[in-house]
């Protein structure tokens, strides 16, 4: 098959094989909005956001070429690339290629799967995630995401220092960075793997529990009961029994107290959009505060400096 036709494949496996166009804004008089557009979807004539009359776009087909072609130049050819997501809007996967979109397309991603992994008592599965914004909020960027097997706690650290496309890039030049910035990806899990190992290979005590309720609620434990809101108690409470199960299910350690709060955010926390909160929102934000946490713990944040 040829890069073309691999592409083609992708994008119908994974729901993304639609284009975008910028088309004038009317008043309900029929007046004319200057100089602002909507991103319409081409299947389904929906509006995704609104942009100015210089915005390129970075369409869904050049996205999938960027990734392939750097996937191709960084891995070897036996890697499997694989998608974690179970509850995205659409999903799939073709060959070496998985993705799908959040918020009716206004996000997008592609995913290529790491080699698993075994930390604690369960396999991790492991992936660097290419997200793209269509609502003008953003521009394709590179992050890496998890998944612990026992539990299906997803972790995801998204554009993290990394630079952003300029939608009005080459190909090659598209191609280059993303080169770039999946090797830099790469060295970035590597470094998460060691921080689990440690994290599995240590058992908590009673102020890294304190710690944890801090990062996650901003909430200390030893507060009076009569100076923190009903609300926040009962997020608590339902925390320390998602880090009972993860107790139950990895041991005692560092690792098992930050399973409790992916296993929270994931599981637990009521949010009507949690795929995009576990990327980019409320969620995602929250498990990156108990990983710098569980940094602390470790006396390891200079590895991911």
């Amino acid at each position: 098959m040829t890069t073309n036709d691999v592409v083609f494949e992708v994008l119908e496996n994974t729901g993304l094989n639609w284009t975008l166009s910028k088309q004038t804004i009317q008043t309900e008089s029929g007046i004319v909005v200057p100089n602002k557009y909507a991103v319409v979807r081409s299947d389904n004539q929906k509006a995704l956001g609104v942009v100015g009359n210089k915005y390129e776009f970075m369409q869904n087909h050049e996205m999938a070429h960027t990734i392939i072609d750097a996937g191709e130049g960084v891995f070897n050819k036996g890697a499997e690339f694989k998608h974690p997501w179970d509850n995205s809007e659409s999903l799939g996967s073709f060959g070496n290629v998985g993705g799908g979109s959040l918020r009716g397309g206004k996000a997008v991603f592609l995913q290529l799967e790491l080699p698993e992994k075994y930390i604690g008592k369960s396999d991790i599965l492991r992936y660097i995630t290419a997200t793209n914004f269509h609502d003008g909020t953003g521009s394709l960027g590179f992050g890496t995401s998890n998944q612990v097997v026992c539990c299906e706690n997803t972790f995801a650290m998204a554009h993290k220092t990394l630079s952003k496309f300029r939608h009005t890039a080459s190909m090659q030049q598209r191609v280059d960075d993303a080169m770039i910035n999946i090797s830099n990806m790469l060295k970035e899990d590597e470094m998460q793997m060691e921080v689990f190992e440690a994290a599995a290979n240590k058992s908590f005590d009673k102020h890294h529990v304190q710690d944890i309720v801090m990062s996650v609620f901003g909430l200390d434990v030893n507060q009076a009961k009569g100076d923190v809101s009903t609300r926040k108690i009962n997020q608590a409470s339902m925390l320390a029994k998602d880090i009972q199960t993860s107790i139950e299910e990895q041991g005692e350690t560092l690792w098992a107290l930050f399973n409790g709060v992916t296993r929270y955010t994931n599981h637990t926390t009521n949010s009507k959009d949690k795929d995009f909160g576990l990327m980019f929102g409320t969620e995602a934000k929250t498990n990156e505060r108990a990983y710098k946490t569980m940094l602390g713990w470790l006396n390891m944040s200079e590895i991911v400096e």
